[in-house]
């Protein structure tokens, strides 16, 4: 082979594996998701694990993990260091717990096959090309333009054949700049990762935001709102047969289980479990009750702490024995009754209601609705019971329900399985934490996460949040404040008054 004939057959292979290079980079750039069979071993508490791989302006390479439960976002999966090495197609992601997460692609299946490396294990973890949803769930609240820059515009709720009732916001403040302000400030994230925002007002839906690319028609997981449909729907079964009391001991509800009423637990009543006053020794929710094959005894036989009614604790558990109560008293599966009595008249057609292993009704987190079935729920307790003219559970329990009846902490009250916030109460969000003489009462459902149905009664005024912020209390938490201080100033200093724009 003369001179000539080298140099350009060395130039074809450098051409080829320049191409190849550029090929492979551009192959490996994009969002992944973990794949079903690996996911599996990975992490318990995650359904899958998603990648953004990509380079910057410079060329260096980035990028960004996330961990998904129920298709949505669970938490981010931190890396400190990113290494992409084109000979071997492999990239190398280090995160902040100084775990290695190692892939090497392969380009004729479109798969990254790949494997965590931990100080004392090796667990393969493999990733497969994911669609855009996946990342406009995952990072835009709003896709932006082409300028990088998100804009909102107002529109009046879809009047759609559901029950609700909808209408303008404009007709009660004429200052849209204080309204695209504060969707500005919500598509900021300075709320957390909200994924849904209804604003109701005098029973009419005057605005209904879905970010993430959410919908109407997404199921929302309520979370620990869960326990506070729970407490209606024993309200409903206690106005159906009034001989039965919040006083009433709760091992008369489960006689199969005498054996455990003793060592105080034989105090405990229908009371103590509506405000978490039970006494049990509780620590969040443990992961035993999920897999016990008796949930029911696996509460009732735990060890008292405290004296029943002497202490708060947070408890599902109580929840749970909620749930088993309604199912004795009306002799029904609980799910039916609440189908039957509550679902149904509202109009809510389609939900989701986990279980535990055993069969149990997660009465204390299991409950997942579309945003605006959550809304309706909301109406029923602003207007004491009644849903379109029809009683549904009596006045009376839901005032009892709401009202406080145990200090949770010195900024919030619990009632019947239902928040309360008030004047009284410190504002956590601000320096220094003060009470507001201000403040309108807040009747809240919580759940993990940013989950809220709130309803301010002297305003007529119910506000629904679904949100994505597992991982940071606090901003979870923001959605109490961004009601108080975003929302109510639009309708309190327009109070009475209408500005006639439909």
């Amino acid at each position: 082979m003369n001179i000539r004939n080298a140099f350009l057959a060395s130039l074809i292979l450098l051409t080829l594996h320049s191409c190849h290079y550029k090929n492979s980079t551009a192959a490996i750039e994009g969002m992944w998701i973990s794949t079903e069979e690996t996911s599996a071993l990975f992490n318990p508490w995650a359904d899958n694990a998603a990648l953004l791989i990509r380079r910057d302006s410079t060329g260096m390479w980035a990028a960004r993990g996330f961990f998904l439960k129920n298709n949505g976002f669970k938490a981010e999966w931190n890396f400190n260091n990113v290494q992409y090495d084109p000979v071997t197609e492999s990239i190398s992601l280090l995160d902040e717990d100084s775990d290695t997460l190692l892939c090497r692609l392969d380009v004729n299946n479109e798969i990254l096959i790949g494997a965590i490396h931990t100080q004392d294990e090796k667990n393969p973890l493999h990733f497969i090309r994911a669609g855009n949803k996946l990342e406009n769930r995952l990072l835009y609240p709003r896709f932006p333009d082409g300028s990088g820059r998100t804009t909102y515009t107002y529109s009046k709720p879809v009047q759609v054949n559901d029950g609700l009732q909808t209408g303008s916001i404009y007709r009660y403040t004429a200052d849209s700049t204080a309204l695209s302000g504060l969707m500005k400030e919500v598509i900021d994230q300075k709320y957390g990762k909200i994924k849904s925002l209804l604003i109701l007002k005098d029973n009419k839906l005057l605005a209904e935001e879905y970010f993430y690319d959410y919908n109407a028609e997404d199921l929302q997981q309520l979370r620990s709102c869960t326990k506070s449909i729970t407490s209606i729907l024993l309200g409903m079964v206690l106005d159906r047969h009034p001989d039965v009391t919040t006083g009433r001991p709760v091992f008369t509800f489960f006689p199969a289980y005498n054996a455990f009423g003793t060592a105080g637990r034989e105090k405990i009543t229908i009371d103590h479990l509506l405000t978490m006053t039970a006494g049990y020794q509780w620590d969040d929710i443990p992961a035993e009750m999920f897999e016990a094959d008796d949930c029911i005894e696996f509460i009732l036989s735990r060890p008292l702490e405290a004296e029943p009614g002497e202490k708060f604790n947070y408890n599902s558990g109580c929840s749970n024995l909620l749930g088993g109560i309604i199912s004795h008293i009306e002799n029904t599966k609980t799910q039916a009754f609440a189908d039957s009595f509550l679902f149904k008249p509202l109009g809510i057609t389609e939900y989701d209601w986990e279980t535990h292993k055993d069969g149990t009704l997660q009465c204390g987190n299991g409950l997942s609705l579309r945003s605006r079935d959550m809304a309706k729920i909301g109406l029923l307790v602003l207007n004491d019971g009644i849903w379109q003219g029809k009683l549904l559970v009596s006045k009376e329990w839901i005032r009892e329900s709401t009202r406080p009846h145990v200090a949770e902490s010195p900024y919030f009250n619990y009632g019947y399985h239902w928040w309360h916030h008030s004047r009284n109460n410190l504002q956590w969000w601000k320096e220094p934490n003060v009470a507001s003489p201000d403040e309108h009462d807040l009747i809240t459902a919580l759940g993990h996460g940013g989950q809220y149905i709130m309803i301010i009664r002297d305003l007529n005024l119910v506000v629904v949040t679904t949100a994505s912020d597992f991982e940071n209390g606090h901003i979870a938490r923001s959605k109490i404040p961004l009601a108080i201080e975003g929302i109510v100033p639009l309708f309190e200093d327009n109070k009475g008054r209408e500005s006639g724009l439909l």
